[in-house]
């Protein structure tokens, strides 16, 4: 029983952190695309102005 409990909290913290994974702060405009902050460009993250609603 203890096993099935470690197991079952396990996959709870792998599917939620999956999931925040890809969020972000950034607010995107009619085209879903935004700029980059500076903290992220510092970070590496984007460079400039970047599309989430790719299709």
């Amino acid at each position: 029983m203890k096993k099935i409990i470690v197991m079952f909290i396990a996959l709870v913290v792998l599917v939620g952190t999956s999931t925040s994974a890809y969020a972000h702060s950034g607010r995107t405009d009619k085209n879903g695309g935004h700029n980059c902050s500076a903290k992220s460009k510092q970070k590496g993250l984007c460079t400039g102005y970047h599309y989430h609603n790719k299709k």
